[in-house]
C-alpha cells in the first residue's frame, strides 16, 4: 500500500514539475538597443519585452548581447548592443512586424 501511495505521489510530483514549455519551438529575436558610443542610453530590455507582450507575443527568455558586428570607434556613432528574446516560433512574423529580426541572421552575435 504505501509502495503504490509513493508511485502515486511521485507521478504528480513529476508531471507537476514540467518545465513549463508547451512544447512549442522557440526562436531568439533581437532589435538594436539604439544605444550611442560615449553617450550610452538605448532602450532597456523590459521596454523591448513589452513592445513584445502587448501584442500578445509570450517572452520566454531575453538577455542582452553583442551583435558582433565591426563598429568604428567613434563617439556618437552606433554601438553593438542588442537585446535578445526568446519567443515561441509561430509568433516570429509577428515580432519581425515590429521591428525584431532572428538572432540566426546575425551569426557573429554572442550573449
Amino acid at each position: 500500500m504505501i509502495k503504490a501511495i509513493f508511485i502515486v505521489v511521485m507521478i504528480n510530483f513529476v508531471a507537476a514539475c514540467g518545465n513549463g514549455e508547451s512544447g512549442e519551438p522557440s526562436v531568439k529575436v533581437f532589435k538594436s538597443r539604439g544605444s550611442i558610443q560615449c553617450e550610452g542610453g538605448g532602450t532597456a530590455p523590459d521596454v523591448m519585452q513589452n513592445e513584445l507582450t502587448s501584442v500578445g507575443i509570450t517572452v520566454l527568455s531575453f538577455s542582452c548581447g553583442s551583435d558582433g558586428l565591426g563598429h568604428a570607434a567613434v563617439c556618437g556613432g552606433s554601438d553593438d548592443r542588442i537585446n535578445i528574446f526568446e519567443i515561441p516560433q509561430s509568433k516570429a512574423t509577428q515580432a519581425q512586424s515590429l521591428g525584431f529580426s532572428s538572432l540566426s541572421s546575425l551569426p557573429s552575435a554572442h550573449e
